[in-house]
């Protein structure tokens, strides 16, 4: 990374100009590179066509709300052999192609997100000077890869809508790693099961009051102990 007085840059970038705007920081990126790889090929080439500008989110910076105007440059590749002609150059480690947001500000929405959740995570971002919204930090969630499972011994259990009181399915979370782990197409307590049964080490099912789920986990999981989940039990004393 670059030494900049305000952000750290990748190698090969450095600040222009800064910009003190209503809302924030608006500060002009260029690149210093004398080359540039073709995506497809990856031949190098120095000859440039054209530049054009990305407007960027990047992470606040004293509070303030950073946009980056980036100022990419249009390569011609020189391989006779490639069917790409033209190409904008890429900045791997620092955004992705036709992104608006660094990966930085990305990878900072989701760890909120991840903290809170999307109301959460809206309210904390603003007083970050973060500006986002509850589809963003949502979007941001599911789009992490999906890690190995593995073995389960805490399960969790719940029925949730695909519909509006109108189709229902059965919601699976590992209550160690608090990751869902499966969907099921509905709330009947053969389906839940015959899902348990796959899973040989399971020692707990937390679920709620009900006699479905109870089934289910007398059925598919005889061996592990039942309990009742916090949620269901605060919601039964509340009322």
């Amino acid at each position: 990374m670059e030494k900049t007085p305000l952000l750290p840059l990748p190698e090969g970038m450095r600040i222009s100009h800064i910009q003190l705007t209503d809302t924030g920081l608006m500060i002009s990126v260029i690149s210093t590179s004398p080359t540039s790889c073709c995506p497809l090929c990856s031949e190098p080439s120095s000859s440039v066509k054209s530049h054009y500008r990305r407007t960027l989110r990047d992470v606040p910076c004293g509070g303030r709300q950073v946009l980056l105007a980036l100022t990419v440059r249009k390569f011609y590749c020189r391989n006779l052999y490639c069917s790409r002609k033209v190409f904008a150059e890429r900045f791997p480690a620092f955004v992705d192609p036709w992104a608006r947001m660094t990966i930085r500000h990305c990878q900072q929405i989701t760890s909120i997100g991840l903290a809170t959740c999307g109301k959460g995570g809206v309210r904390l971002a603003v007083r970050l000077g973060i500006q986002s919204s509850r589809q963003t930090i949502l979007r941001r969630i599911l789009d992490l890869p999906d890690l190995p499972t593995g073995s389960i011994l805490y399960l969790g259990i719940d029925d949730f809508s695909f519909r509006r009181g109108c189709q229902f399915g059965t919601l699976l979370v590992n209550l160690e790693s608090r990751r869902v782990v499966d969907l099921l197409p509905d709330r009947e307590a053969e389906t839940s099961a015959a899902w348990m049964r796959q899973q040989l080490d399971l020692m707990a099912v937390s679920r709620d009051r009900g006699g479905v789920y109870a089934s289910a986990a007398t059925q598919g999981a005889p061996q592990a102990i039942q309990c009742a989940d916090r949620f269901h039990l605060l919601v039964r004393r509340l009322t």
